[in-house]
């Protein structure tokens, strides 16, 4: 597995250190293309969440060229990978802003030029599991590439959680600068009340089985890495609805990585936010955007004491205002105390901390420094 994991990365290292440059240094010579904005990723075919807003706010305007370079790799050969691959880096000499969302390395591949922003809507808020260069789980100690090359701009939730993200991703001196803690563009629809209202008409009109239920969302991240993702504990998930009883609904939403346990509901994670009553996750981030809706939560961890010795935390999820879970019999005992339970101060200061900068306007900062 070693052996492999290190051809991989050289091989990785030699299309970023020679083809996707040559690529990039061909077509920069055609001057930048003023109001030419990208928007990219490798892990889907859609637009992602965490760019929508800010793809909506900027498709009003006359003045801008939106393209969008979206394909979930994972499902094309190897030529279709080139292609898409080249395929942006040619649209990416001549840009004037890019936007990603996740690690995207083709943005790194090259000496971008000085007219060319990119701006990381970074996916996640919050602090708690180990992230970036802190945990092989992400990036691989055989990488030679640097994650964050080229980045102009990466958004945070809070002032509190920069000093992690500069740590982990090896930010020194200046370039810790490119850290704004202007707030996570997607969490901007937890303050408008229409959207939260218009989520829980199409989960009602499109699920009419929930209505009238008391709802346990189970939404967990997964473990290992995104080519070797697992789950842990999904068989006392299964049994949770028999025994909360007839006057629950459980909606099962593993993360799109996961195919151990299948989703009972096609909507989007975050829409079915304003349904739930309690929330059920593990190590995901999703917890910090759930909690600017001031509900409880619920973590289920059967193998904490094993992910925290392999990946570890940068917070101690003991000090969190919930209950914390090891054990899949006390599941649903955690729930039924959860449900209807009030904010009180710790919640308070746990939402400070790492969602202090969302308060319903990051698009509109992120936009205002970008423009």
């Amino acid at each position: 597995m070693k052996l492999r994991a290190i051809v991989k990365q050289e091989l990785k290292f030699i299309l970023h250190r020679y083809l996707l440059p040559a690529c990039y240094n061909r077509y920069k010579k055609q001057p930048i293309e003023k109001g030419k904005v990208i928007f990219a990723d490798s892990n889907t075919d859609t637009l992602p969440e965490s760019m929508r807003l800010v793809y909506e706010r900027l498709s009003e305007r006359d003045d801008l060229d939106i393209r969008l370079c979206l394909r979930d790799i994972r499902k094309v050969g190897i030529k279709g990978k080139l292609d898409y691959i080249l395929g942006f880096m040619r649209e990416y000499a001549t840009a004037e802003y890019v936007f990603i969302c996740n690690y995207f390395l083709p943005v790194t591949s090259c000496r971008k030029r000085k007219g060319t922003r990119v701006v990381q809507l970074w996916h996640s808020c919050g602090l708690l599991k180990k992230f970036a260069y802190d945990t092989p789980d992400d990036i691989s100690p055989y990488y030679r590439g640097d994650v964050t090359k080229n980045i102009s701009m990466l958004t945070v939730s809070s002032p509190a959680v920069k000093t992690v993200f500069e740590n982990a991703f090896h930010l020194e001196g200046v370039r810790k600068k490119m850290i704004r803690s202007v707030g996570v563009s997607r969490t901007d629809v937890f303050f408008d009340e229409r959207y939260l209202d218009d989520c829980r008409k199409k989960l009602f009109d499109s699920y009419p089985q929930f209505r009238g239920k008391k709802i346990a969302l189970y939404a967990p991240t997964f473990r290992g890495t995104a080519a070797a993702p697992r789950l842990v504990g999904e068989q006392s998930v299964l049994e949770l609805q028999q025994k909360l009883g007839d006057d629950w609904a459980v909606i099962i939403k593993p993360h799109p990585h996961i195919k151990s346990v299948s989703s009972n509901c096609d909507m989007q994670t975050s829409e079915l936010f304003a349904a739930a009553d309690v929330l059920i996750t593990d190590y995901s981030s999703l917890m910090f955007e759930y909690a600017l809706l001031k509900k409880p939560f619920v973590l289920y961890m059967p193998d904490y004491d094993e992910y925290k010795k392999e990946r570890g935390f940068y917070e101690a999820p003991e000090d969190f205002p919930c209950e914390i879970v090891k054990n899949g019999d006390e599941l649903s005992g955690a729930v039924l105390r959860a449900y209807g339970r009030e904010p009180d101060d710790d919640y308070d200061r746990f939402l400070k901390y790492h969602m202090g900068s969302c308060d319903g306007h990051s698009t509109d900062r992120i936009l205002k420094i970008v423009k």
